[in-house]
């Protein structure tokens, strides 16, 4: 099973769209995809409206904390070849302390015959939960991280690679790879974003994906209905961004 966390501390920056989109097509490309959600603010699971499910039923807190396994918490998405596990509020309740950092790779590894890829929406934080995730990634796939080119730009990037390292330090486990993935391009660069884009070819010029994910007022308007870009209008220019993002990752073949 192919492991894909998107992951940045920063919100705003595209790191749903991004999971969400990309687990679309990948279950459109005939991949037995699983969407996981780590976010308590649970976007991943609204786009699929599994919200009030997941408070009164199976949910990823089942999965991380009670030892459930993924075939008992995963709903039918509604998409063929893909099924979600949901987050609630009450993810951020639960004590940190009693997370195994290895709980979600275990997990995945008793569901391995069952997907071809797992895609990991994370929350904007570095907290144990992230952890988890960068963990289950190790030596499995890539972590994502969505950049907008604002003044931040440095800062939830460098966040995110020092705690990669962690994985290593901690646990032994090789770093997991990563790259990072310019989101919200606007079709006329100002200033502001040439210099963002400066920055991260200054200091990570081998660490980032060809493909960028182009601005676009229909991403907004699908996202108000909970689709995603590449249901809402297929042909809008992002939607052909993260069909080229996949195909970059090796998801699917050309």
């Amino acid at each position: 099973m192919r492991v894909i966390t998107v992951s940045n501390f920063k919100g705003g920056v595209g790191k749903t769209t991004t999971a969400v989109n990309l687990a679309t097509l990948c279950a459109r490309h005939d991949k037995r995809t699983l969407l996981i959600d780590l976010d308590p603010q649970a976007s991943a699971t609204d786009y699929f409206g599994l919200y009030e499910q997941a408070e009164d039923g199976a949910n990823v807190i089942g999965l991380l904390y009670e030892g459930m396994t993924v075939s008992e918490m995963a709903y039918d998405s509604g998409t063929d070849n893909l099924r979600v596990i949901p987050a609630t509020l009450a993810l951020i309740n639960q004590n940190e302390l009693l997370l195994a950092e290895q709980s979600l790779r275990f997990a995945l590894d008793d569901a391995a015959g069952e997907y071809d890829v797992a895609i990991i929406d994370t929350a904007p934080s570095a907290k144990q939960l992230v952890l988890c995730a960068y963990v289950a990634t190790s030596g499995r796939g890539d972590v994502i991280i969505p950049v907008k080119l604002d003044s931040t730009v440095m800062r939830g990037t460098a966040s995110v690679v020092d705690s990669l390292r962690l994985v290593a330090t901690k646990l032994r486990l090789p770093v997991p790879s990563w790259r990072i993935l310019r989101t919200c391009v606007p079709g006329r660069m100002t200033n502001a974003e040439a210099v963002g884009e400066a920055i991260l070819d200054r200091f990570f010029p081998d660490q980032q994906f060809r493909t960028v994910i182009h601005e676009s007022a229909k991403v907004k308007e699908g996202s108000w209905e909970w689709k995603p870009i590449v249901e809402f209008m297929p042909g809008n220019r992002a939607a052909v961004d993260y069909e080229n993002l996949g195909r970059e990752l090796g998801l699917w073949d050309e």
